[in-house]
C-alpha cells in the first residue's frame, strides 16, 4: 500500500493509545446501526496504521463484505474483508459463522491494529460474538483482474498494493516442478508453498495449509486463471485460494511438463486402503501391512518370516477407467528379503473383479513375466513400464498376489505404484 496523507486518519492516530499499557475494552452489545461519524473506511483503517501497534479506545466501524472464510480450512479464525475503498484482514478470538458473501459491520473498540509480525496489516482481537454483526447475506463480489506484477510489492515500498484484495489472474500455470503435487501436505499437516507462472515468466507463491480439506487434492494442472486473496509474509507476497475451484487451469499449457499418474499409490500415509485399495485373503496366515524402515518412508509389505505358515494375500487396486487414455500404463518398485521365492508373488490384471468378492469370483491374468523385480537383499528395484493399452475400458484392476507355501520366509515390499498415460 503506497500511504497517503489522510485528514482523517491524524487526528484519529491522536485519539488512540499505542499499544502497551492499553486495557481491552469491547462494546458488550453491538448495535446494527451507528452515527454516520463513527465510520471508517477500510483505506482509512488501513492508513491508521503507522509502523506500531495500536488499540482502538473509542467506538469505531467498518463494513465490509467478507471475501475469505475458513469454510475449508485453509484459514483458521480469520475473515478477510473488502468495500469499495481497499480490503483488510481479520484476526478473530474464535471461530465464526460468517460467510463469503456477508456483508458485516465490524466494531473496532478494543481492537488492535497491527501488521501481523509480517507486513500483512491486520485487525487483531475481533471477538465475533460481540464485535462483528452480518447486515446482508449473498453480496456479490467480483474479483478484481490484475497480474502478477500488479500484485508486486513496488520498490521502495512496504506492502503489496493489492494486500488482502479478491483478485483474479489469467493466463497462469503451475511449475512444472511442482505440476504432479497437491496443494499442501495432508499427512504432515504442514503448509506448502506452489508457484504459479504466468506467460511473461512472473511466478509468485500461492500458499495453503495442511489442514485445508483440499490439502492432499492433486494441483490442476493447465493453463487458466485463480481466484485468490492477496497475502504477504514480510516482503514476499503469496496468495491465498479460497476454493480449489477457483482455479480454473484446465487449458493447454506454454510449458510441456512430464506426464503426472493417473493414479499414485505410495504408502506415505502409512495407510494400506487409502484410495480405494482394498486386501483379500482367501488363506489368511499373512497379512499385507506398512512398514518403514528407519529414515524411509512407508510401503506396503507381507511375510512370513515368524510364522512360516501357507497363505494366500491379495493387495488390489481400484477399478481405473482407461477407457477415454491416450496411451495407458503402470510401474511400481518391489523389494524382497535374500532367499524369497520370486514366484511367491505374482501380479496379475482383471477387467470383470467388483472390488469386493473374493478374487476366485473374477478372471484374472498373470502378466509377472513383464516386470523386474527385486532378488533380495531389500533393494528397491523399478519394474519399468506395462503398456496397458490392450485394457483401455473401465473396471480394470491390478493385484499383487502373495502366496505362501511355508516352506521359505518370503517376505515381499511394494512401492510407489503410478497410473500413467504416456
Amino acid at each position: 500500500m503506497i500511504r497517503t496523507k489522510n485528514k482523517f486518519a491524524l487526528p484519529l492516530i491522536c485519539a488512540l493509545v499505542i499499544l502497551s499499557g492499553c486495557k481491552k475494552d469491547l462494546e458488550t452489545i453491538p448495535v446494527t446501526k451507528v452515527p454516520e461519524k463513527n465510520i471508517l473506511t477500510i483505506d482509512s483503517l488501513r492508513n491508521i496504521y503507522q509502523g506500531n501497534d495500536l488499540m482502538v479506545n473509542i467506538s469505531l466501524s467498518v463494513y465490509g463484505v467478507v471475501t475469505a472464510d475458513a469454510t475449508t480450512g485453509n484459514i483458521y479464525k480469520e475473515l478477510f474483508i473488502q468495500d469499495e475503498t481497499n480490503a483488510i484482514k481479520l484476526s478473530l478470538t474464535s471461530s465464526a459463522d460468517y460467510f463469503v458473501g456477508d456483508r458485516i459491520r465490524v466494531s473496532l473498540k478494543g481492537a488492535i491494529i497491527t501488521d501481523d509480525g509480517s507486513d500483512m496489516i491486520t485487525i487483531e482481537n475481533i471477538d465475533p460474538d460481540v464485535a462483528i454483526v452480518k447486515q446482508q447475506s449473498n453480496v456479490e463480489l467480483s474479483p478484481q483482474v490484475v497480474t502478477i506484477e500488479d500484485i508486486n510489492i513496488p520498490i521502495g515500498e512496504t506492502y503489496s498494493p493489492l494486500q488482502s484484495k479478491l483478485i483474479k489472474i489469467n493466463n497462469v500455470e503451475f511449475d512444472c516442478s511442482q505440476v504432479c503435487e497437491t496443494w499442501a501436505d495432508a499427512i504432515t499437516q504442514s503448509d506448502v508453498n506452489r508457484y504459479l507462472n504466468d506467460t511473461l515468466g512472473n511466478s509468485i507463491v500461492v500458499r495453503s495449509s495442511g489442514f485445508a480439506s483440499f490439502a492432499g487434492t492433486q494441483l490442476p494442472r493447465g493453463q487458466g486463471s485463480i481466484t485468490a486473496v492477496v497475502s504477504q509474509y514480510n516482503q514476499y507476497v503469496q496468495l491465498t485460494i479460497r476454493n480449489p475451484n477457483e482455479a480454473s487451469l484446465y487449458g493447454t499449457r506454454k510449458n510441456t511438463c512430464a506426464n503426472c499418474p493417473i493414479h499414485e499409490k505410495n504408502f506415505d500415509d502409512n495407510n494400506l486402503t487409502s484410495g480405494g485399495w482394498s486386501v483379500q485373503y482367501p488363506v489368511p496366515n499373512n497379512l499385507w501391512e506398512t512398514d518403514n524402515f528407519p529414515g524411509s518412508n512407508y510401503y506396503g509389505v507381507v511375510d512370513n518370516t515368524n510364522n512360516k505358515k501357507v497363505g494366500e494375500s491379495w493387495l488390489i487396486s481400484p477399478a481405473f477407467n482407461l477407457s477415454n487414455t491416450n496411451n495407458p500404463a503402470f510401474n511400481f518398485k518391489t523389494a524382497a528379503r535374500s532367499g524369497t521365492s520370486s514366484s511367491s508373488l505374482k501380479i496379475l490384471i482383471s477387467t470383470d473383479y467388483n472390488g469386493t468378492s473374493a478374487p476366485s469370483a473374477a478372471t484374472w491374468t498373470d502378466i509377472t513375466s513383464n516386470f523386474n523385480i527385486s532378488t533380495g537383499n531389500w533393494s528397491w528395484t523399478d519394474s519399468n513400464d506395462f503398456d496397458l493399452n490392450q485394457h483401455k475400458v473401465s473396471g480394470v484392476h491390478i493385484a499383487f498376489k502373495y502366496t505362501s507355501t511355508g516352506a521359505t520366509r518370503d517376505t515381499w515390499e511394494i512401492d510407489t505404484f503410478n497410473l500413467l498415460d504416456l
